[in-house]
């Protein structure tokens, strides 16, 4: 359910969606998402959505601040909302990707209290 939230608008209930889920998890639990974004490439992410759109679909990238109001409430494991790639890159294998531009997507872990 959450991996899909980039095609769940905000006048669709996006954050309410999640809060709900959150309230079912108990103390101590994690909440992990990962969320494209336009924040490197407006006019790019501008023309996905619109793709989405003229097919009948949402795509709605989010900024660093809108996918790190979904874990209101909960404490962030560091380091934070940070790039996809940087989240933690040391307990993976290195994927090259081509270019020089940071892959368009932010990711985050929290905790509920």
């Amino acid at each position: 359910m959450l991996a899909l939230l980039h095609f769940v608008g905000d006048e669709d209930g996006a954050y309410e969606l999640v809060s709900k889920l959150v309230d079912q998890l108990a103390p101590g639990s994690y909440l992990v998402l990962s969320h494209v974004t336009g924040d490197f490439n407006p006019e790019g992410a501008a023309q996905a959505a619109a793709m989405y759109k003229a097919r009948g679909l949402t795509l709605r990238p989010r900024s660093r601040d809108e996918l790190a109001a979904f874990f209101d409430g909960m404490e962030f494991v560091e380091p934070g909302v940070s790039l996809t790639a940087e989240w933690h890159p040391e307990l993976g294998e290195p994927v090259p990707v081509p270019g020089d531009e940071p892959i368009p997507g932010w990711a985050g872990v929290a905790r509920k209290p």
